[in-house]
């Protein structure tokens, strides 16, 4: 009985090594919060850009996920390679990030979200990047002080350097934004919450020529 049992562990130790997950790829081009100055003319709407990126532990293959943050259209594509050569309108600022994936499992990374212009008319008017959200991080919980504040901040960046106010939304889900705060001058702001809550919250960055962008919407829980 005893060599039994021996030769079940022995069996059970022996068994194959786990398979490792996916690691996120590092991204190399378009540069983030720039002007896209490498796409090739397709006509006078469309551009081809050229997206690249690291190799990543652990993948086999990858896919490019690319958004227009005015429209919300997204564009993927998916590859073995280390880059991948898209055509997107022109005249918008995108996000992208690319995640990447193992045929051996169904776990996958993603990479950080980068942001470029894509031009269309030099002479053009740049809309804003998005506001990238800094304070309270997403999914995280906030410890009230006796003052109830919950301080905000984001970074903003706009090609023409013409931003000239923000906007703050905050609600108690994510379809309920509603505006807290608008002409903010500055990239961070305070709020009394009450306690014990959840939270959603959205910044939208104004320039001079009315362009508005909308950040993503992070949630938060006070405690």
């Amino acid at each position: 009985m005893k060599k039994v049992f021996l030769f079940m562990i022995l069996i059970i130790s022996c068994g194959p090594d786990p398979i490792p997950d996916p690691e996120s790829v590092n991204l190399v081009a378009p540069n983030d919060l720039e002007s896209c100055t490498t796409a090739s003319r397709v006509n006078d709407l469309e551009r081809q850009v050229r997206f690249q990126w690291t190799a990543a532990l652990n993948a086999d293959q990858y896919e490019l996920i690319i958004e227009n943050t005015l429209t919300n259209q997204q564009f993927r594509s998916s590859t073995y390679l280390l880059n991948i050569s898209v055509i997107l309108p022109a005249g918008f600022p995108y996000q992208w990030f690319v995640r990447s994936k193992s045929s051996l499992t169904t776990a996958s990374a993603d990479s950080q979200t980068w942001s470029f212009y894509l031009e269309d008319l030099p002479e053009e008017s740049h809309f804003p990047f998005p506001a990238k959200l800094l304070q309270p991080e997403n999914n995280s919980i906030v410890s009230l002080t006796n003052s109830r504040e919950v301080l905000f901040s984001w970074q903003a960046k706009d090609l023409d350097e013409d931003i000239t106010s923000y906007h703050l939304y905050i609600g108690s889900s994510e379809d309920q934004l509603s505006l807290k705060r608008e002409g903010i001058l500055q990239t961070q702001t305070t709020e009394i919450l009450d306690e014990k809550s959840e939270y959603f919250w959205q910044v939208i960055t104004i320039d001079e020529n009315t362009n508005q962008s909308r950040s993503k919407v992070f949630s938060f829980q006070t405690d």
